[in-house]
């Protein structure tokens, strides 16, 4: 069972991430309410099967797919009442937060690797986040707050997620580095077709880009363990 999982979930796992974007092109409500969980419940079973959770540190990596999970839950529903959309930014939030404990628990902070462009690039990081709450704050309202903890949130879990450069083995490195990044993009194409300006297949790109961030951030996980 876990050589067939480790061999096919890159097959199973797409060919859910398929069948929920059809879904969110075709309006099909009932698929998605079935599909869209079903997302980050096959990456928690794939790293249940595997063994990724015997340490610690993976501890946090779980956590932060379980509250990814519930995020998921809520906002099928942000339509039918704003409380969800809340509910899913607050889950998103503390998902990132554990993302974060991951990638500082599971580093060898006496690794002398440098990235020699670290510093710049931090500095892109924050500057991207600025700019983009500026870019959206007018549209905010009541939401100020909450989205400028959010992005806030979201910048340092990428900020941390690079700083993990040199001090883990290079699969791990950039299979979360890509992972946080496609959950930047994610969660930037979100926050603009809500609050800025509507998207073209909004729904599909948002999606994809989530989609693709927690299968990276968890193989990077498992590829923690080498």
């Amino acid at each position: 069972m876990k050589k067939i999982l480790q061999n096919n979930f890159t097959i199973i796992f797409f060919f859910i991430l398929a069948v929920d974007l059809y879904a969110s092109t075709a309006a099909s409500p009932i698929l998605n309410i079935i599909f869209k969980p079903l997302i980050v419940i096959s990456l928690l079973v794939y790293l249940f099967i595997l063994e990724g959770n015997k340490k610690k540190a993976v501890a946090f990596a779980v956590t932060g797919l379980l509250l990814s999970l519930m995020g998921d839950v809520l906002l099928i529903f942000q339509e039918q009442n704003a409380l969800f959309f809340m509910g899913g930014l607050v889950s998103f939030l503390l998902a990132h937060v554990s993302y974060i404990f991951y990638y500082l628990r599971s580093s060898d902070a006496a690794a002398e690797k440098k990235l020699g462009s670290k510093n710049l690039i931090f500095l892109l990081m924050i500057s991207y986040g600025l700019v983009f709450f500026l870019l959206l704050s007018k549209n905010l309202g009541d939401l100020k707050v909450p989205v400028l903890v959010y992005t806030t949130a979201l910048v340092c879990m990428n900020i941390f997620a690079l700083n993990r450069y040199g001090k883990v083995n290079d699969s791990s490195f950039k299979l979360i580095m890509t992972g946080a990044l496609c959950f930047l993009v994610s969660d930037s194409l979100l926050a603009l077709n809500k609050f800025l300006l509507p998207i073209p297949f909004a729904g599909l790109w948002i999606m994809a880009s989530y989609g693709a961030a927690q299968f990276f951030i968890t193989k990077g996980v498992l590829s923690g363990k080498e």
